[in-house]
């Protein structure tokens, strides 16, 4: 009986990862958007997050969580799913075993520190700009 749920619980993982569905600029415009109303986000703000920065600030780490939210990359429940967003980055073909899903894991934690919904995502995503802004931008750039 444990093998078979162990055996669900695989597939259970494995089906969730493979259920993502890749993003693109549009959606990420449509986030962005949604986000900056929900939040009523100020337009000094929004200027900076276009041009990818992103500051350390009550009102920019809910932007950061309600983005990643939408992208189905981050919940309040689990935190951020790394197989998601190594999907997003590299598309279906990822190989979640090599060196790349390692740097994206090493960017998330479990939120061991307590820290509320908002400071959690920020800090796992500021990690994730930092280390992986080129292949970020160029998984959103327009599609020819």
């Amino acid at each position: 009986m444990k093998v078979f749920v162990a055996i669900c619980v695989l597939i259970g993982l494995t089906s969730a990862a493979a259920d993502y569905v890749v993003k693109n600029r549009n959606d990420m415009l449509a986030y962005r958007d949604e986000c900056v109303k929900e939040l009523a986000v100020p337009v000094d703000l929004v200027e900076k997050y276009q041009n990818w920065e992103y500051p350390n600030d009550a009102k920019t780490q809910c932007y950061i969580k309600c983005v990643f939210t939408k992208w189905n990359l981050f919940d309040v429940s689990s935190g951020f799913s790394v197989e998601n967003i190594h999907q997003q980055l590299v598309g279906s073909h990822a190989d979640h075993n090599e060196a790349f899903h390692a740097s994206l894991a090493a960017c998330v934690d479990k939120n061991e520190q307590g820290s509320n919904d908002c400071e959690w995502a920020y800090r796992g995503a500021i990690c994730l700009l930092k280390g992986h802004l080129a292949q970020i931008k160029k998984s959103l750039a327009p599609k020819a």
